[in-house]
Order: C-alpha cells, then structure tokens, then sequence
C-alpha cells in the first residue's frame, strides 16, 4: 500500500491510460489522423491495388489523390497514394511520373469522393470523373444541423438542473 492519496492515484492511471489508447491508435494506422474523404481516398486505393498502400503522402488537407506503382531497385514495385492541391499539380506529377518510369494506377478526387479516369490527349493528361464512390456521400448541411440541433436538445435534457455547464452546483 503506498501513501499516495487516492484521487491522485486515480488522476495517474487515468493519463496513463490515455496516454496508451492515443499511443496505439497512432501505430495502429497513419491513416487515422485523416480527414473522413481522405480515408476514404485511403479505402479507395486499397480496393484499386488489392494492396495496401506503401506510403501516403500530402493527402492531409488535399482535393486530388494519384496513385502511382513505383518500381523499386529490387525489382518489386509497391503502390504510393499522393495528394495533390489542384487539378493543374495533378497534371504536372502525371506527366513527371510518366517521364520517371512511374506507371499511374489512378486519380481519385478527394472531395468528391470519386475516381478520375486520366487520358492523354495531345500529350497533356485530361481527367473524367466517374460515378461518386457509396461511402464518400457528403451529408446534407441542413440534415447535419437539425441532427445536431437534436443531440444538443437531448443532452440539455439529461443534464441535472442543479448543476451549471462546468460540471459544479449552480449559484452559491
């Protein structure tokens, strides 16, 4: 038995306990510090390879994906997933990934959440976006605003009386 009190005892294990859930979720995956649309970029590679993608890059906060299968010295190629700013820099690393040898697997366009279709007219690559992909459906502002309209009715609702919103009693 130890003299330390038992809220401080519990204060540590608490961190302690945090400290390792948010340890694991970051090795469990890099794809977890993404935006919803990017990891369905992410899902979206995966399904196009039938592999896991060796690196993502950039795709934080990107509009487009490109996928590329790069070939290693060894002679195995692996996939990398690349994001892009705009449809002009997507442009640029086709070509750039053409001119090094890269074979171009797809584009994916991350806020729309649909596959693009690259083809070379005139040596410039043009871009056709397909049908949007099921699970990257944006959800309707208004709908969004009424659910969390409700959610905050429900919790005000659960919410004892007698106390104010920092979890102490009302007025002294």
């Amino acid at each position: 038995m130890s003299d330390e009190p038992e809220y401080l005892r519990r204060m540590r294990e608490a961190r302690e306990a945090r400290t390792r859930a948010a340890s694991t979720t970051r090795a469990a995956s890099p794809a977890a510090a993404l935006a919803k649309d990017e990891q369905e970029a992410v899902r979206w590679a995966r399904e196009t390879t039938k592999a896991e993608p060796r690196s993502v890059r950039h795709l934080a906060g990107a509009r487009y994906a490109l996928l590329l299968k790069v070939a290693a010295a060894s002679g195995t190629s692996s996939y990398s997933l690349e994001g892009v700013a705009s449809k002009d820099a997507l442009a640029e690393r086709v070509k750039a990934a053409a001119a090094m040898g890269d074979e171009v697997a797809g584009a994916y366009e991350v806020k729309g959440g649909r596959p693009l279709t690259i083809s070379m007219e005139g040596g410039e690559p043009a871009f056709k976006a397909g049908a949007p992909r099921a699970g990257a459906q944006k959800v309707d502002p208004q709908r969004m605003l009424r659910r969390a309209e409700a959610e905050a009715e429900a919790r005000a609702r659960a919410r004892p009386a007698d106390r104010d919103d920092r979890g102490r009693g009302g007025r002294r």
